[in-house]
């Protein structure tokens, strides 16, 4: 299943979850529908392709 980009330094995973960069570290986000929030974790990689194999 292809990425989808968003903006610049965020890629969405599927459906409510994606990753950014935040600095140089990149977070996992998840909408979350009953909270109306956003979770947050940080993935602590700096490499784009080891912050999406965590993040699956």
């Amino acid at each position: 299943m292809p990425l989808r980009k968003l903006k610049e330094g965020k890629i969405a995973i599927f459906g409510p979850a994606r990753i950014s960069k935040c600095r140089e570290y990149w977070q996992f986000q998840m909408w979350l529908e009953r909270e109306g929030k956003y979770a947050r974790k940080s993935l602590r990689p700096r490499s784009e392709n080891t912050a999406i194999e965590l993040a699956k």
